[in-house]
């Protein structure tokens, strides 16, 4: 049992080594991009109707400026009308269309084979996606656009109104994220994989498709089925500022939908090898928890005795431990978040919650767990009920909004893609 204990007890040190690691690989890697430049950016925005947040998202991204060819597609469904001012394209997704995924997914699986009929599913051009609630930063639209990878992504940071009790419970995603995905999307082979920011080349995007029995985790789905089916994956060094949830009731939809997503997954859609994988990241995840907190419990009753010379590495450890939290309240109040004071109370904050953070972390799933699969996408809201203002709004804002008309796309489903897929070309 001790041994078991001081695995649990020494495991943050193994993090702030992969995250070191992930750190050193990006960096190297920073440079590596595509000749030539590919020639068109696709940003899709999936929703469901949630207009203001969507138009906030286009603002924030046309006051960019970006400087190269580049498109705004909101996809959405036919009864979730909105206005959505400064896009390029509004595609509504046909009530008649049918594939073998569901809800989010099949409105992907749409878009993606609305591209291949626009001849659009080229090496040369990207798409990058982004939910209803979530926004890029300039640099880090700039770098995935240019990054020489098929499938890339970088750090979901919660930025949006960073100090909120339930924005520290997502702390925890982001170190998360700065030492798995760093590392194993660094190296090609992805464990985790979140949606909000995942680019894709359009070659990419045509042969894996999201054409896959799921309701929900299209992300994870995607991603592990991209680097199966031979693609290169990447990891880039910057952030997408995402909206944490904003009642306990929605904290726990939105995690029950992964959870169950991610199951369904595994049992039914993904390879072999990654479902093991996430299944071995599950487990020794409750098992770090639920070992520490007994290995804690027995040390302070005196039930647990350890030789002298371990003492500085648990205290190497756990000093590492609340760092993580901090480096991950630093990234998370950073980009005009909060400033500061502020600022230094939010990171004060990330610190002292870390233990809370890491509970609520499981309990949440275990309550998920219980609660069962919900077969469906359930949406949360995605701006704050308590505040008129927008909640993607930050004080880093600037430039003008785009007064230009969007075109409004229904084109009618396509029937002949199989053999089109046929015809996708890899110009490497």
């Amino acid at each position: 049992m001790p041994w078991l204990i001081l695995i649990a007890w020494l495991t943050p040190i193994l993090c702030v080594a992969m995250i070191l690691g992930g750190t050193l690989r990006a960096r190297r890697t920073a440079k590596r991009t595509l000749l030539p430049f590919p020639t068109q950016l696709i940003i899709q925005i999936t929703t469901v109707g949630n207009e203001s947040t969507v138009n906030e998202i286009i603002r924030r991204i046309r006051g960019y400026e970006l400087d190269f060819p580049h498109t705004i597609w909101v996809a959405t469904e036919p009864w979730a009308s909105g206005d959505y001012e400064g896009a390029d394209e509004v595609i509504v997704v046909p009530k008649d269309f049918n594939c073998r995924a569901s809800y989010k997914a099949r409105a992907l699986d749409y878009t993606r084979r609305l591209r291949v009929e626009r001849r659009l599913n080229d090496f040369y051009v990207k798409v990058l996606f982004l939910d209803d609630d979530c926004v890029p930063t300039k640099s880090y639209v700039e770098k995935v656009f240019r990054a020489d990878y098929d499938v890339c992504e970088g750090i979901p940071t919660p930025r949006t109104g960073y100090g909120r009790f339930l924005s520290h419970m997502d702390d925890l995603r982001t170190i998360n994220c700065l030492y798995l995905c760093s590392v194993f999307q660094g190296i090609g082979h992805p464990i985790h994989v979140h949606g909000e920011g995942l680019c894709v080349r359009g070659t990419a995007e045509a042969l894996v498709t999201w054409d896959y029995e799921m309701f929900a985790s299209e992300d994870l789905v995607f991603g592990h089925m991209a680097a199966f089916s031979g693609m290169t994956w990447g990891f880039v060094w910057d952030y997408v500022e995402i909206t944490s949830p904003f009642t306990w009731k929605d904290f726990l939809t939105q995690r029950r939908r992964w959870l169950w997503g991610n199951i369904h997954a595994i049992r039914h859609v993904l390879p072999l090898r990654s479902s093991i994988l996430l299944i071995v990241l599950y487990v020794y995840g409750l098992f770090t928890f639920f070992v520490s907190t007994v290995g804690i419990v027995l040390a302070l009753t005196g039930a647990l005795h350890l030789p002298s010379a371990i003492i500085p590495w648990l205290v190497v450890s756990m000093t590492l431990w609340f760092a993580m939290f901090a480096l991950s309240g630093v990234v998370n109040s950073g980009g005009g978040a909060s400033r500061g004071i502020r600022r230094v109370r939010d990171v004060i904050v990330a610190v002292l919650l870390a233990f809370v953070t890491s509970a609520v972390a499981i309990g949440v799933q275990i309550l998920a767990l219980i609660k069962g699969n919900p077969h469906r996408f359930d949406v949360i809201q995605k701006t704050d009920p308590k505040s008129k203002r927008l909640s993607l709004a930050t004080t880093q804002d600037h430039g003008s909004s785009t007064e230009q008309e969007p075109v409004v796309r229904i084109p009618e489903p396509v029937d002949s893609f199989s053999d089109r897929l046929r015809n996708v070309g890899d110009r490497r």
